[in-house]
């Protein structure tokens, strides 16, 4: 059967792509390659017998993808990695790849029928199809790392200095010093520690008491929510960060009441799951703080969780933008005279006003500078931004 040039390319398409869904290891094994796993989703390799490895082999966007941070001129696939590491042609790799792993050449299966298959059958879609779920999947693990200790903050003289500091004197029940480890990029193991809360899945996720580079704070495990049970109490606060958490529990009666602590913005779908399935839907607070972000955490929330009313720091949303419940905290403002019950409507305009200032400044986080600039221009009401209606 002759095909034309461009359905071979497509045959060498499909190859390709399902070589990418596989996991490698296998084959740097059967090479020989001095490799090193990097948490679940990432092979360190050492190509060019290196002191430090710097090619690695990582999950991106659900395929196996080839990266030398020595050399950037290389790259590309498991096929690529062959090439580099043995010095045979792209031929002899492919196939070479092709029987290690155990995929399909959809080139030689097409020029051993008789009839026309450009067509990829239902079967050999719904196995890719799963192939790269699972991958997402596991592109989404976190590095290894896991807690290593709890302990009470009045143990540790600089946890209580750096929570005098945010103006956090009661320490809440459920705020500990927890140390842990991690492993980088690099593949070393590294301990630090900092104060903050256990989640749902036996992690954590704690606030350093100096900053690491650019980082602030860290989860242990998997990236999740905390939840602190009242069984005696349907009342619930839910929470942005833990250190909101603690300094609204500087000045409000949070004892008696369900805590959930998001963690993250993007566990949003899951402070909303949670919600529903402990039947906590009927007398809910919402802490957010006063940014894009924390407009849309409320909105994710609220939406999967089917509520319509609840209560919430009123904000100023134009000159407090940008703060959270420990800035007001510190500014000495009384929080329980900012809890308002707000319908879910009043925090969809906010965020998607917001929205629309961050499309114009071309997707740059919107500051309190943008809020006033486009306030002046009209193109935003200052109802629509949070004022008082």
């Amino acid at each position: 059967m002759r095909y034309t040039n461009d359905q071979i390319k497509t045959f060498m398409r499909r190859t390709t792509y399902e070589l990418e869904l596989q996991d490698p290891k296998s084959i740097l094994e059967d090479l020989g390659v001095d490799y090193k796993e990097i948490g679940y989703n990432s092979y360190r390799m050492n190509l060019r017998g290196e002191k430090t490895p710097s090619a690695f082999i990582s999950l991106k966007n659900g395929k196996w993808k080839y990266t030398d941070f020595g050399d950037r001129t290389k790259g590309g696939s498991i096929i690529n990695v062959v090439m580099d590491a043995t010095q045979k042609d792209f031929k002899s790799s492919l196939n070479y790849c092709l029987t290690g792993l155990g995929c399909k050449n959809y080139l030689d299966e097409a020029l051993q029928t008789t009839t026309t298959a450009t067509y990829l059958s239902n079967e050999d879609k719904e196995r890719l199809k799963a192939l790269k779920q699972d991958n997402h999947q596991r592109e989404k693990s976190h590095t290894v790392s896991k807690v290593l200790n709890t302990y009470d903050v009045s143990t540790n003289q600089l946890a209580v200095d750096y929570l005098n500091s945010r103006g956090i004197t009661k320490i809440p029940p459920n705020f500990k010093v927890i140390t842990g480890e991690y492993q980088n990029k690099q593949g070393d193991i590294k301990k630090v520690f900092g104060v903050g809360v256990l989640t749902q899945s036996g992690g954590a996720d704690i606030h350093f008491l100096k900053k690491i580079g650019d980082l602030k704070t860290m989860s242990f495990g998997e990236k999740n929510i905390s939840f602190f049970k009242n069984p005696s109490s349907q009342k619930v606060a839910v929470f942005e960060s833990k250190m909101d958490y603690a300094a609204a529990y500087q000045q409000m009666p949070l004892d008696n009441v369900n805590i959930i602590i998001a963690n993250s913005t993007t566990n949003a779908q899951k402070v909303s799951e949670f919600l529903k399935k402990e039947n906590l839907t009927d007398n809910v607070m919402i802490f957010n703080q006063n940014d894009r972000a924390g407009y849309k955490f409320v909105c994710d929330v609220a939406n999967g969780a089917e509520i319509q009313q609840f209560k919430s720091i009123n904000y100023n949303t134009m000159s407090e933008y940008g703060k959270d419940i420990n800035d007001l905290l510190l500014d000495g403002e009384k929080l329980a005279d900012r809890i308002e019950i707000r319908p879910l409507e009043y925090f969809q305009e906010i965020s998607n006003s917001l929205e629309s200032i961050q499309k114009m400044q071309n997707t740059k986080p919107v500051t309190m500078d943008d809020v006033r600039i486009a306030n002046e221009a009209g193109h935003v009401q200052e109802q629509d931004i949070g004022q008082e209606r």
